[in-house]
Order: C-alpha cells, then structure tokens, then sequence
C-alpha cells in the first residue's frame, strides 16, 4: 500500500510538471496507476459543520470541562487564526482558555513561523503560569510537533489534524507546488532557503520536526482515510496516540468525532499530574518510573490498533 502510494504521487508530480525544482520521470508501472484525485474539501467542511452544531458534543454535554486551562491553536497552510474561530469558541465555553497563534495567513517559511511561535509559546507561558496543550491542523499540527521537539518545558501535549508526522512528507503534490509558487512572498519578509519547505531543508524546522517527541510530552494524532490532501499513513506516529475519524482534510477542524476526541484528551492531558506538580524532578528510580507512568501517550491508556 504504501509503495502504491508513492506511485500515484509521483503520477501527479509529473502532471504538475516538477517537485520541488526537479523533473519527475514516470516508469511504466506508475503510468497504469490511478493518479489521486484532488476532492474539494468545501462540502464536507459544511457537513461537518452542521453535524457539530447539531451535536450534544458542541454544548459540553456529558464530558469533563476544563479549569481554564491554556490550548494554543495553530492553523493549517493557506489557512489563518480565523479558521479555528469555532474550535477557540468551543473551547471556552467547555472550560478551557484558547489562544490564538498569531498567524493572519499560514504562507511564511516553517522555520520562520516555528520562531516567531516560540514568541507566542513565551508570552502565554508568562500569563499562564502552566505548560500548554498545543492543537494544530496540518501545517499547524507539524508546528505544534516543532513546538514540543524543541520546548519541551513548554508543552504538556501536541494534537495533530490531519498532519503529517513522518519523514515520508507523502502530502497531495499540489500542496508542493503552492508552497513552491508563494516562494517569491516569503523572499518580501527575508531571505529564504531555496529549499525551504522540503526535507533537503538545513533549518531547524526541517531536521526537528520528524523526530521522537521528548519525554514528558505527549501526542495524538488525528487523521482521516478520507483525506484527500494528507495520505494518512504519514500521520501515523509508532509511539504516539493514533486515533482515527472520518471526513475530508480541511472539515478536521469542525468535525464532531475530532471534537470528541479532543474532550477525551484535554482532559487527560491539560491539567498537570501530582508527579507534575512537585517543584523538583525525580531523582531515584522508583521516582523516576512513576513520574514517566504519569505522562505516558493516551495510545498506552487505550487498546493500540495496527495501521499497517
């Protein structure tokens, strides 16, 4: 499955043209592949809307609320703070106390963007006082993965929307070729990489962002088998909590199962642990376990499926 899916990636790739600046040669078994077909994600986004407005899940009922509790939401690429206006929304009426990131229009080079929410990480930490829970739909998601690989004192736990989280990047191949086109904007704001973007990149974001999570801090991973833009077996983390829903890419953010799923986890994860708590860290060993069996992924809590 996933050789297929590298194939009809790259059959896409050649009808683009070029991927990230190279020509793209199809061999003869590619050529009798079915290419991926780019399905608008308006439709759903509106089902998925009018599903969670009619859910019992969007007026709080029958789940644990938060205590004002601090959630940094960061959006997709092309997208900005607006698109998460619902799920902020839903989020202070449930307890919780959200952020946003910031960002007017989520165009700018990873690197860049992963700094300036560094900014944004330290002035909510100052006001908060507590780690975060990190949410970030897409790109976002790979931000919010970027946030705690290097902040790990910042962030209690990351969820992923539809991100990709492995190096395999195996993202619609028009998304490379928007990201390639806004080039010359990102320039405006300073100079770029020609690689930017890619996994040929020497940033910080590039050779941090695929790695294993640090200790103590968590993540889930929501993904669909209906995403058209994002194959879901590069959301898929081997250590992380995987959970699956169903729907298109750009409906994640609306999207009642996603909400459920969140509910669940906020309220595992928002609020610290007593082993948290404690003003040192555990020294012995016995400490030290249960310290680490406090803030274990939710993926060790709940019975693990095989993605494969």
């Amino acid at each position: 499955m996933c050789e297929q899916g590298a194939v009809r990636a790259r059959q896409e790739a050649q009808q683009i043209g070029w991927l990230w600046g190279k020509k793209v040669n199809l061999t003869a078994e590619e050529k009798t592949t079915m290419p991926w077909q780019l399905v608008a994600s308006t439709g759903d986004y509106f089902f998925q809307l009018g599903a969670l407005l009619r859910d019992p899940i969007y007026r709080g009922a029958h789940i644990q609320g938060g205590k004002g509790e601090p959630v940094l939401l960061i959006p997709g690429f092309l997208g900005g703070d607006w698109t998460m206006v619902v799920m902020a929304g839903w989020l202070n009426r449930i307890g919780y106390r959200a952020y946003f990131s910031g960002i007017g229009w989520n165009i700018d080079c990873p690197n860049r963007t992963g700094e300036l929410l560094r900014w944004r990480l330290d002035s909510i930490l100052k006001r908060e006082g507590t780690p975060l829970v990190v949410i970030g739909h897409s790109l976002g998601g790979m931000l919010a993965r970027f946030l705690g690989s290097n902040f790990p004192e910042k962030i209690r736990h990351v969820i992923s929307l539809g991100s990709p989280v492995n190096r395999s990047l195996r993202v619609h191949p028009l998304v490379h070729f928007a990201f390639l086109l806004l080039q010359p904007l990102r320039h405006l704001k300073g100079r770029t990489a020609p690689q930017c973007g890619s996994l040929d990149c020497t940033c910080n974001f590039s050779q941090t962002v695929f790695l294993p999570l640090p200790p103590g801090v968590g993540f889930t991973s929501i993904f669909s088998k209906q995403d058209e833009i994002v194959d879901w077996r590069a959301s898929i983390d081997p250590v992380g909590d995987n959970q699956e829903v169903s729907g298109r890419h750009l409906g994640l953010i609306v999207n009642p199962q996603v909400y459920q799923i969140l509910a669940r986890t906020l309220a595992l994860y928002s609020q610290p642990h007593e082993a948290e708590a404690h003003p040192f860290p555990p020294t012995g060993p016995l400490q030290r376990a249960a310290s680490a069996q406090a803030r274990r992924p939710l993926g060790n809590a709940l019975p693990k499926r095989d993605w494969s």
